[in-house]
């Protein structure tokens, strides 16, 4: 267990703000990495007061601490520009790590669904980790798939679609998504604090299944009462032209980042993943889903 602080940035996000919970009631001091001094983070953690795009900042966030947790990022359903946080923003942050001799970063990025060839979106957050590789602190890159769980951002965006009376899709439908629990991706990032095994490397998430895009909609449909969900497939080029058209409002509800991240599968290399590096079964989408419901 670190006797120094575990300094989280996105502190007060969805998987930041889980995180830092598990680890102070593990006993583990947390500090927590917040854009303004009135921000609430979890009871028993210390706040800092830093940003991304403030080298200074993170320099002083980085003092004394004895691992870096990354959880902050701009995520695709949000309108762009990215690149200064999940690129230079990050490298800036792997950077002060090092320098203030931390000893293993943490790094959240998702699951490369791009192959050779990724859009700006993914090739921004692939520049990112190329900057936390780069920066000389050892380090962990964790890959986890789309995230559920209490308050699951994507989740709740899902299921304000299937309220109503047509769910637009792109695509076929058929994309596959490996599902994970919040709390699996956390119990795995506590995991990686202690040992040496996993630095130096990349670590898929995902969870036991491997669910279509139509099927999820269904069963968050079932969740909420409704017996069949209706769904409009759109051929991908139609979505990207309109998410590409839509950006002249302030907040669109679709931007290119998130069709990007829909283009292909996002699944890790073996549905087992999870079991056979951390020796735990992350819990089913559709079997949490059955007993908790959607926890929006």
């Amino acid at each position: 267990m670190p006797d120094a602080p575990v300094l989280i940035t996105g502190s007060t996000g969805f998987i930041g703000s889980r995180l830092a919970r598990r680890l102070v009631s593990a006993g583990i001091p947390v500090r927590a990495l917040a854009r303004n001094s009135s921000a609430t983070v979890v009871p028993g953690a210390e706040l800092v007061v830093g940003d991304l795009t403030d080298r200074a900042s993170l320099e002083r966030a980085c003092d004394g601490a004895s691992a870096v947790i990354s959880c902050a990022a701009i995520t695709g359903d949000k309108k762009g520009p990215y690149d200064h946080v999940n690129d230079t923003g990050i490298t800036a942050l792997a950077q002060a790590a090092t320098a203030a001799g931390v000893e293993r970063m943490i790094h959240f990025g998702g699951l490369d669904t791009a192959g050779p060839k990724p859009g700006p979106y993914l090739a921004g957050r692939r520049r990112g980790e190329e900057g936390v590789k780069s920066a000389g602190v050892p380090w962990t890159i964790l890959q986890p798939s789309v995230q559920f769980g209490p308050h699951s951002p994507f989740i709740a965006a899902m299921a304000g679609l299937v309220r109503g009376p047509v769910v637009p899709v792109p695509g076929n439908g058929h994309t596959r998504i490996q599902l994970i629990h919040v709390d699996d991706v956390c119990r795995a990032a506590q995991e990686c604090l202690t040992g040496d095994q996993r630095l130096g490397r990349y670590v898929e998430l995902g969870g036991p299944e491997a669910v279509e895009y139509d099927a999820m909609l269904d069963i968050i449909g079932r969740s909420l009462g409704k017996t069949k969900v209706r769904k409009l497939h759109a051929p991908m080029g139609v979505v990207k032209l309109q998410a590409k058209l839509l950006q002249v409002l302030p907040k669109p509800p679709v931007t290119p980042a998130a069709v990007e991240l829909l283009e292909h599968d996002n699944v890790a290399a073996t549905l087992d993943g999870v079991q056979s590096e951390f020796g735990f079964t992350p819990v089913g989408f559709a079997e949490h889903v059955a007993s908790h419901g959607l926890e929006l």
